[in-house]
């Protein structure tokens, strides 16, 4: 991947690997250690996640996961080494999984037998392509480093800037205090490049309650801070207005009681 999601990816992925095992790659997960990720031979680059687990059937193996922003002709030839060289080191079995981020829709062999015609070798890795999955069941999380992610998901036909509101007003919601929201925006603009979002991202963040400065390497908090309740009560309007949402939702997304919902519900219907 390029450097600069590849720093985010790698900054975030300690926070979301067991929810995204669960989500994405279909495996539950109930222990993670930490193993040497240099595998000490000639290898163009280190594997971006490699972890030995255990997992709910208690199962041991290595879980070995690859970030792609664009596709990579001879990724099936790179997964084939990892594999080789992390079960000659650990001597256990190894799952891989390559999460595509790309904006074009992801061509990568998976199969060596269909990279190399007539080759009886049966090597095989899991390849996910984000954009197929659906982007709510990422905002529904609780953790900013995975709700960041529902911006490469499926919309479903939602317009993306509906989609973009949303992923800010849940990330403003559930940020423990100003600094950390700034960090989780500010990757925010980064990842929305991945997917030409640039501007409708601009436009929603230029549109919270708290204000940013938007340059070009990144957001900056101004200083004009809101109070949190007054931030609250805007993330509601903002999700009343899209009308996607049932009131329980969010209810739950703001951390606030369905009455309160409801109020606030009737005091737009009335001032309109």
């Amino acid at each position: 991947m390029g450097n600069e999601y590849d720093r985010i990816i790698k900054e975030n992925i300690e926070s979301v690997i067991l929810p995204l095992a669960d989500r994405l790659l279909g495996i539950h997960l109930k222990v993670i250690e930490e193993i040497p990720d240099d595998l000490q031979l000639t290898v163009e680059r280190k594997p971006d996640f490699t972890r030995k687990v255990t997992d709910d059937q208690n199962k041991k193996y290595i879980l070995h996961i690859e970030y792609q922003s664009r596709n990579e002709s001879r990724m099936v030839l790179r997964m084939q080494t990892y594999r080789a060289l992390l079960q000659e080191r650990h001597r256990l079995p190894v799952r891989q999984f390559v999460i595509y981020l790309g904006l074009k829709p992801a061509s990568m062999k998976t199969k060596i037998v269909d990279f190399i015609k007539g080759d009886d070798n049966n090597f095989q890795y899991t390849l996910i392509d984000i954009h197929r999955y659906d982007y709510s069941n990422l905002l529904d999380s609780k953790i900013p480093e995975e709700i960041i992610l529902a911006i490469l998901g499926n919309f479903k036909n939602e317009p993306s800037e509906q989609v973009v509101a949303k992923i800010l007003a849940r990330l403003a919601t559930i940020s423990k205090n100003k600094t950390k929201l700034q960090r989780y925006i500010r990757q925010l603009m980064v990842i929305a490049k991945l997917r030409n979002l640039e501007t409708e991202t601009t436009n929603q963040i230029e549109s919270m309650p708290i204000e940013f400065d938007i340059e070009t390497d990144g957001i900056y908090l101004r200083g004009k801070a809101q109070g949190e309740q007054q931030t609250k009560r805007a993330t509601i309007i903002a999700m009343l207005k899209d009308g996607f949402l049932s009131l329980e939702k969010i209810a739950t997304y703001a951390q606030v009681s369905v009455k309160q919902v409801r109020e606030i519900q009737q005091e737009i219907s009335t001032n309109q």
